[in-house]
């Protein structure tokens, strides 16, 4: 219920507008119960940000499983991250929050050590999305895991803080990735795959798996 009242005020009012006496107005809890759970609320941010990392992980774990081909698990997995983002828009730009210095060095350590191994977990998941059915060495697949991560944070840095791209040609960012993790992916010597050009098949394969599993 904390989590679900947090995340509601983040939705209508940002940051600015949580405060643990805000939660306490909206549930039936005192600061005081509040506080035994959290002990501040950039901690209760920060829970938001880990439960969506965790559901991002089991949506990578599902496009890793279900790929057909290398490129294939690329693109699902890409999906994965910009359909998450989808379904929780207000915690998507709450991640970039959680990273710097002067709301980190408020959240206790347990927190700080979820939020990490979220973070370790994910970076695991796409060493393995890339070392899989290439044929890379070890180094190869450190460079290609780093690129493509940039790539994708790049782009969820667009959408979670609503950029307006349109001004510059980039009406639809998405699109515009889609397009250069191809020529990315090609770069690498990743196999071309027939099946994996149309960007709202795979995002809706994608969503089909995820729905269903």
């Amino acid at each position: 219920l904390i989590l679900a009242v947090a995340q509601q005020l983040v939705a209508e009012k940002g940051m600015v507008g949580l405060s643990m006496q805000s939660i306490a107005d909206l549930t039936d809890y005192s600061k005081g119960t509040i506080y035994q759970h959290y002990g501040c609320k950039e901690d209760v941010v920060a829970k938001l940000v880990i439960r969506c990392g965790q559901q991002l992980i089991a949506m990578i774990d599902l496009a890793i499983k279900y790929g057909t081909s290398a490129r294939h698990k690329v693109l699902l997995v890409s999906a994965a991250y910009f359909i998450n983002s989808q379904r929780q828009p207000e915690v998507a730009p709450l991640l970039s929050k959680l990273k710097s210095p002067e709301i980190k060095v408020k959240l206790s350590q347990k927190l700080q050590q979820e939020f990490s191994q979220n973070e370790d977990d994910i970076l695991k998941r796409i060493l393995t999305l890339f070392s899989e059915d290439t044929g890379f060495d070890a180094s190869k697949i450190m460079d290609a895991a780093f690129g493509w991560w940039t790539m994708q944070w790049g782009l969820q840095d667009i959408m979670a803080n609503g950029w307006d791209m349109s001004g510059l040609g980039y009406a639809k960012p998405e699109q515009f990735f889609f397009r250069s993790l191809h020529m990315y992916l090609d770069g690498l010597g990743i196999a071309d795959d027939a099946s994996c050009h149309d960007w709202e098949e795979i995002t809706q394969q994608a969503q089909k798996i995820f729905q269903t599993n």
